[in-house]
């Protein structure tokens, strides 16, 4: 039995509504570029990471189902199916999951585009816009035990640049990253210059007790 499909929040394509899906599009992440033209020079200037990093514009995902054709294709069965699957998905702000990525997740919303029927087929296309990267579905946890001599940490991330949340066990805990030196306090913290890139990011902490980095990674 073919199950695989697509996840719109805890609504299955196939285990809920019983859809076969046809066919993914998913369209390329498109880079924001900013180009100004210089008079009097060639080219122009590249001005598209001048905030630190390129940005990208959101995506889109589109979908084609198809109803199962083993069961009943009838007019009035049709008109039932269209009528459940715009109730359960046009419109929904959802996190998207495909059965074929299962460790990442999209955010957007839903649309119902088409409605397509012959007498042998009846398809739904069905799209969302989502947010550039996708996002992995286990938040990322490191979590060390802090020397007062100073303990390498590498906090490993992949494409988009994140500041996670430091967590201290105790006061006074000194977290050395990108040549910068940030103390922190028991509980909780988001420091913006303490900002992960794409690879290996090295901190050096010390103090007493436990420190924690927790941050959600994403890919493009």
């Amino acid at each position: 039995m073919i199950e695989t499909g697509v996840l719109f929040n805890e609504i299955h394509s196939y285990r809920d509504l019983n859809l076969i899906l046809s066919k993914v599009e998913v369209s390329p992440a498109s880079p924001k570029t900013v180009y100004v033209d210089i008079p009097g020079a060639d080219g122009s200037l590249d001005l598209s990471e001048a905030l630190g990093e390129v940005k990208f514009s959101d995506r889109t995902l589109k979908f084609t189902f198809t109803m199962h054709p083993g069961g009943d294709l009838s007019e009035s069965a049709w008109e039932a199916k269209k009528t459940q699957v715009s109730n359960r998905l046009n419109g929904l702000a959802c996190q998207i999951t495909l059965d074929k990525d299962p460790g990442y997740y999209w955010q957007g919303r839903a649309t119902v585009d088409e409605y397509q029927s012959t007498k042998r087929l009846r398809q739904f296309v069905v799209s969302a816009v989502v947010r550039p990267y996708k996002l992995k579905q286990k938040v990322t946890v490191v979590s060390t035990a802090i020397s007062s001599d100073g303990t390498t940490v590498t906090l490993k991330n992949s494409r988009r640049s994140v500041c996670p949340t430091v967590s201290c066990t105790n006061d006074n805990t000194k977290v050395v990253f990108d040549g910068a030196t940030y103390v922190f306090s028991q509980g909780e913290h988001k420091n913006l210059g303490v900002r992960l890139v794409e690879g290996d990011n090295k901190a050096t902490v010390s103090g007493v007790g436990t420190i924690t980095f927790t941050y959600q990674e994403a890919d493009l």
